[in-house]
């Protein structure tokens, strides 16, 4: 194979494998035969036509009508998994509360553990397979959970002192920034039309292993970095690995990529963070390691590894 066709066949990896195995070779063929003598690179104008058709290609198949399966399941699997992180996220933060809490008032380690509470109802009344009540207690929690937020905050600064709180919470913005989480995992499940469903593509099994390691993970994370990194090392580098391992495993098939995609604008609000108050000085080093890390653990994930998994993207396990 010379080094022409070997490039050309890396740019094939543009189009869907389905379209490559009927015409991939008939492709390479016309686009070598046209190829002047002794030409080792591939010409732009072919690079720029393979990358646009197969673009065109995916994203007809991604929108048109043979995906809305694929669509129906992965919107079921993005209602079941949003409540679900949220919950992971709470519970997540128990080792933080349990380490902190003979420092503490009693209402801001106690108080925040009872978050817990109705993100489990809604996890578990999805499960049950429970649709509507699910979706009415994600919408009532959605509009309640800023105003708690906003009073402990406002307890929080008459124990702690001024400046203990960022002046963007109170700010009709900031209450809605904070409350665009609940409202994600409300109308997700108002607009999926079996999220019990989705855990059963799952399996309910490894949906709570994935959980279990999440929180347990988070955890663990929080009480060492309050012993050994205050003031410098975060939890955060954790989290990001969490969630790309998870991207990654969901992406090896049609309907867990499209779950990925519906689950983007969770992700970027809770993760991506607040607005910040004013002009700071951003560690972009930091980001990107974080960044470096959130790619490797991601292009692992979706290619398989033990004992994390034997699937690969040519032969998936199942959803995830």
């Amino acid at each position: 194979m010379s080094s022409l066709e070997a490039r050309y066949r890396r740019l094939m990896s543009c189009y869907p494998r389905e379209h490559r195995a009927r015409h991939e070779e008939e492709m390479i063929g016309v686009m070598l035969a046209g190829a002047e003598p002794g030409r080792r690179y591939p010409d732009p104008r072919d690079v720029l036509d393979l990358i646009m058709g197969g673009l065109r290609i995916r994203l007809q198949r991604s929108l048109g009508p043979e995906s809305a399966s694929h669509w129906r399941d992965a919107l079921n699997v993005a209602a079941i998994v949003a409540p679900l992180s949220l919950l992971v996220l709470e519970v997540g933060a128990w080792g933080m509360a349990l380490w902190v809490a003979d420092a503490l008032p009693l209402f801001l380690t106690v108080v925040p553990l009872a978050f817990v509470l109705p993100q489990a109802l809604i996890v578990g009344l999805a499960l049950r397979g429970m649709r509507w009540a699910a979706a009415a207690c994600a919408w009532i929690w959605a509009v309640a959970s800023p105003a708690i937020n906003l009073r402990m905050s406002l307890d929080a600064g008459i124990y702690l002192g001024p400046g203990s709180s960022s002046n963007f919470l109170f700010s009709p913005f900031g209450l809605a920034f904070h409350a665009l989480p609940g409202l994600i995992v409300a109308l997700l499940l108002t607009l999926a039309p079996y999220p019990a469903g989705g855990a059963a593509l799952i399996g309910h099994r490894r949906l709570l292993r994935w959980a279990v390691a999440a929180i347990l993970t988070l955890n663990a994370s929080a009480a060492l970095t309050y012993l050994f990194g205050p003031g410098g090392l975060t939890n955060e580098p954790v989290t990001m690995a969490l969630i790309a391992m998870a991207c990654g495993a969901g992406s090896r098939t049609p309907a867990g990529r499209r779950a990925v995609s519906l689950m983007v604008p969770l992700l970027a609000v809770i993760y991506g963070g607040a607005p910040p108050d004013g002009p700071g000085g951003a560690d972009w080093l930091l980001l990107a390691v974080q960044a470096l890390l959130v790619v490797t653990v991601f292009i692992v994930a979706r290619r398989g590894f033990r004992p994390y998994g034997t699937g690969t993207v040519s032969s998936p396990e199942r959803l995830v």
